[in-house]
């Protein structure tokens, strides 16, 4: 009866060892068959958009861009680069067209209207901030200390509904009365990477 059992156990460790190397090779496969076109790059973009390489981030984006034409994610980098390179209209067309293909894509409305917010266009800014909030209400919260960790970013940043909140009460204040914009504040305001 020893023998059985021991015969049985050992086959169950075979099966096991087998479906182990099995379930990982379907993994590593499944890794390598779903990768996307261009995710190098975004990655590389992605980089070099934490390190402040603004530049090396929207060529990065751009390769990504030549792959893969259908990544929202890809676009909305090739906007927040431009957007930090100060190439508000030529941002403005890929933040449109991010929107254009994921009509869903927070992240895309929070900062056009971060764009539109440093053109002074305040109106705007609001509408795609009270939008944003609609598509992901964890926008509200601003940035995660992890991300603020990978920015070195002290202080807690301003968060887009912060910013919603403080537009909303200047513009019940009389015209000569209002402060819309204090670049010392405002430069603080981080885009948002999802």
């Amino acid at each position: 009866m020893s023998k059985e059992k021991d015969s049985l156990y050992s086959i169950l460790i075979k099966i096991s060892i087998a479906l182990i190397i099995l379930f990982t090779s379907w993994l590593v496969w499944d890794h390598i068959s779903n990768k996307s076109l261009g995710s190098n790059d975004y990655s590389a973009g992605n980089k070099a958009f934490k390190d402040r390489n603004y530049e090396i981030a929207y060529k990065s984006y751009l390769r990504a861009y030549d792959l893969n034409n259908e990544d929202v994610y890809i676009i909305e980098g090739l906007a927040r680069s431009l957007m930090e390179l100060n190439k508000y209209e030529e941002s403005i067309k890929y933040f449109e067209l991010a929107i254009y293909k994921d009509g869903n894509f927070a992240p895309a409305y929070a900062n056009l209207g971060i764009l539109y917010d440093r053109k002074g266009n305040y109106e705007q800014a609001m509408e795609l901030y009270e939008k944003a909030l609609i598509l992901d209400a964890d926008l509200e919260k601003g940035m995660h200390w992890l991300d603020r960790l990978l920015y070195n970013i002290q202080e807690v940043p301003p968060s887009i509904k912060d910013r919603l909140v403080y537009l909303k009460e200047q513009f019940l204040l009389n015209e000569d009365q209002r402060l819309l914009s204090v670049p010392e504040i405002d430069k603080e305001q981080p885009n948002y990477e999802r």
